[in-house]
């Protein structure tokens, strides 16, 4: 319990100061606040499968934390000698970028259609919503996968032009529109991730456009609504899969309680009317959990030497004979089958002692540099950046993000729409 309220107060002290202290909104806050209270929770061990953490992993995780904060400094200094300040240069909003908004959303409506007729329904309309989405995933060629879901990226584009351009009220009706209609068709995948996602952009994209014309009371409201929408959808979500799919031939009572059957799975003590903190509760605890159990079977014998990570380009590097064919145990490594094992996870397996100190300092340097972008050249690209970075922040006491060959896709479109777009509203002072 002592561990739990040490590590409890420190991250509440580091969130805060992520809105009131010094560098307002860096993600390097973020990131440590987020790792403090995961290992808060963690020290609760609600579950049976948690066993106490060693010494050697309590070493390693602090160390991890530690080599950050001091690369992320290092590189932010250099960074903010490189970019230089801007000012205010009031230009207006390209057309065509107004156009590809509504056409991302248009394709995207069009290519569920196509996958509705190809495989009779939509993970929302599925009898087991819970494994439908994978099938999608194993059998839809990949870029239109990518396609139909790409109102994560429309909406929290659609929301800078709200923000920034203060268009005109048949334009901001569109937008409002494309928005809605976003959200709708990401809704028909029944995945907390992918609704979760554009939230967070526009959220983090809100925050750090407005860093200058800082608004205390706006912003304590805007993070309330978002921290509140974000706890609904990551309870709600598995609550309507599970009831659907377990209710028939696993679990007579998860209609009336969809926690019952990942509360046994999981074995989390607590009352039954409390079992919908259990899939919140597991995020980061089993994951810590996990990495731990990593941290005890790589022993430097056994790691991959880079192989993993650049198994995340197999799906290119086949082309030209280079594929990566890496096995982790994960059943004896990993609890239940939703469990990954942090950012961490993969530099660990792949470097052992020397990926901690690669995971972090490559961490930093990327963090540093779309803060230190942002603040001093906020434009489409860089608040965009500033706040996919920021998500994928909040995603490393999950998974190493890295290593999705979605994040790539992204930033190309993110590439694509900022030249297209051209936005210049700050020239060089």
């Amino acid at each position: 319990m002592i561990l739990f309220l040490l590590f409890l107060i420190l991250g509440i002290a580091v969130a805060i100061s992520y809105f009131v202290g010094k560098n307002k909104f860096s993600p390097a806050k973020l990131f440590i606040a987020l790792w403090l209270i995961a290992i808060s929770i963690s020290q609760l061990r609600l579950s049976p499968n948690e066993s106490p953490w060693t010494i050697k992993f309590w070493i390693i995780l602090l160390s991890f934390l530690a080599i950050f904060v001091i690369f992320f400094i290092l590189f932010s200094k250099i960074f903010n000698k490189k970019i230089g300040k801007v000012t205010a240069n009031n230009e207006n909003p390209s057309k065509i970028f107004f156009v590809i908004l509504i056409l991302m959303t248009v394709a995207s409506v069009i290519v569920n259609i196509y996958i509705f007729f190809k495989f009779g329904t939509l993970p929302i309309l599925s009898s087991q919503p819970d494994s439908f989405r994978f099938v999608i995933n194993r059998k839809l060629f990949g870029l239109w996968e990518y396609i139909s879901l790409l109102p994560r990226l429309a909406i929290p584009f659609s929301v800078f032009y709200l923000l920034v351009f203060k268009p005109k009220k048949w334009v901001k009706a569109a937008l409002i529109a494309n928005i809605i209609a976003g959200f709708a068709v990401l809704s028909l995948y029944t995945s907390r991730l992918v609704i979760i996602f554009p939230i967070l952009i526009s959220y983090f994209s809100y925050l750090i456009y407005n860093l200058k014309a800082f608004n205390f009371r706006k912003l304590v409201s805007a993070t309330v609504a978002v921290i509140v929408i974000v706890l609904i959808i990551s309870v709600a979500i598995p609550a309507f899969r599970q009831s659907i799919t377990y209710r028939d031939y696993n679990d007579p009572n998860a209609e009336k309680d969809p926690f019952t059957y990942i509360s046994k799975l999981s074995g989390l003590k607590v009352p039954k009317e409390l079992n919908f903190i259990v899939p919140i509760y597991i995020i980061p605890t089993f994951n810590l959990q996990a990495m731990m159990r990593a941290v005890d079977f790589y022993n430097g014998s056994n790691i991959y030497y880079g192989q993993y990570t650049l198994s995340t380009f197999n799906p290119g590097l086949k082309y030209i004979g280079a594929k990566f064919d890496v096995k982790i145990p994960f059943k004896d490594l990993f609890l239940p089958w939703w469990v990954t094992a942090t950012y961490m996870f993969s530099w660990w397996a792949d470097f052992w002692y020397l990926g901690i100190l690669i995971a972090a300092g490559f961490l930093a340097l990327v963090l540093s540099f779309v803060y230190s972008y942002a603040t001093k050249k906020p434009n489409f690209f860089s608040i965009i950046l500033f706040s996919y970075f920021s998500f994928v922040t909040i995603m490393t006491i999950y998974t190493n993000y890295f290593q999705r060959s979605e994040l790539y896709i992204d930033l190309a479109v993110i590439i694509i729409c900022a030249l297209i777009l051209r936005l210049r509203f700050y020239k060089q002072s």
